[in-house]
């Protein structure tokens, strides 16, 4: 079920930023929102005040494959650990679609 979750959201990826986050959390983390901003500008992606948060979340709540830290000032974002290889694996399926 998570693996169609994963792919359900890859595919309202319009412009391959769900996509970057995505690889984005598989390379390194956690991270902030603020990090992921600044990484998606330094892929070009125009990023708008308040996207990012809006993206994560909804990432999150839809797929159910994030861990957040709320205990500092701000939300701290990672993939879980037991989801990552359906992370590969949806990134994978939907490479070219």
């Amino acid at each position: 079920m998570v693996l169609v979750r994963i792919k359900d959201y890859l595919s309202r990826d319009k412009d391959g930023r769900r996509r970057a986050v995505l690889e984005m959390f598989l390379e390194n983390g956690p991270y902030e929102t603020k990090d992921i901003d600044d990484r998606l500008r330094e892929k070009n992606f125009d990023v708008k005040n308040k996207g990012t948060p809006a993206m994560v979340g909804l990432m999150g709540s839809k797929t159910g494959i994030l861990s957040v830290d709320v205990t500092g000032d701000h939300n701290v974002y990672s993939i879980k650990e037991k989801y990552k290889h359906l992370v590969r694996e949806a990134l994978r399926e939907t490479e070219n679609a």
